[in-house]
């Protein structure tokens, strides 16, 4: 018998704590956009308002527009989730691609002969291509432009190298 309740107190006592959970507690800490969409819903009707969400700058009046798939003025979870996650997506695909490009140039330039890599810098911001760094000749430094420029991804160059004197 002793043991029968202190079985069903234990019970109670594991089972008080599990009740105590707030379940809108348990909703902000499924994902992290769904916090920040609680945070931003300052009158808590679970819908963001063109102001409530222009607190985040990703929100202008344009792609607070985009975002509003059912156009009624107010964005719901699943619309900002959907608009911030492809947002911050097309954001490490650029970094990917970027970096993708960086490795092919300064891969490129190591096997150009005539072209001392360990002398130049590369750098990959959307596409553009900045050359920096000392080199020997003007002939070194067009060279190492038109090699990173016949990458591809490349879509500039601004080639900064400095000849050295």
């Amino acid at each position: 018998m002793k043991n029968k309740l202190m079985l069903s107190s234990l019970l109670v006592l594991v089972s008080i704590p599990v009740l105590a959970f707030d379940i809108s507690e348990v909703q902000k800490n499924q994902s992290p956009l769904a916090a920040e969409f609680v945070q931003l819903d300052d009158n808590k009707d679970e819908k963001l308002s063109r102001v409530e969400a222009g607190k985040d700058s990703l929100f202008t009046a344009q792609s607070f527009a985009k975002a509003d798939k059912n156009k009624d003025g107010k964005l719901n979870l699943d619309e900002f989730s959907k608009f911030k996650s492809a947002d911050q997506q097309k954001k490490t695909g650029q970094a990917l691609d970027d970096s993708a490009v960086t490795t092919k140039v300064k891969s490129k330039i190591f096997a150009t002969k005539g072209l001392k890599s360990y002398q130049i810098s590369v750098e990959t911001y959307k596409g553009e291509v900045i050359l920096s760094g000392f080199v020997d000749s003007s002939e070194a430094k067009t060279k190492a432009g038109q090699v990173a420029a016949s990458v591809s991804g490349v879509k500039s160059v601004k080639n900064s190298l400095e000849v050295k004197k």
